[in-house]
């Protein structure tokens, strides 16, 4: 590796690393809500993954704001979802 020739803060962070292409492009669900038994079965987790970011210009309509009537440029990030198929139910 190279070096520094004066000292300077990192630029990126650490969490980031290793920088690399991911192993699977399937998403998987990390965290399931709490079950509420007298709740009706619904679904508890959906797949996906950040795809990428855009921007968009969109009008305000909020009163008292600075910007309220005029447009906003926004950035929005994309959401890739897969499509999901049923591989299994439990029932209690």
């Amino acid at each position: 590796m190279s070096h520094r020739k004066f000292e300077q803060p990192r630029s990126g962070s650490l969490g980031f690393l290793p920088r690399k292409r991911c192993c699977r492009s399937r998403g998987k669900v990390k965290s399931f809500p709490k079950d509420d038994a007298s709740a009706e079965p619904h679904l508890t987790a959906f797949l996906g993954y950040k795809a990428g970011m855009t921007h968009i210009v969109r009008d305000v309509n909020k009163p008292g704001s600075k910007v309220h009537k005029k447009e906003v440029v926004e950035a929005v990030t994309i959401l890739e979802t897969p499509p999901m198929v049923v591989a299994g139910l439990v029932g209690y």
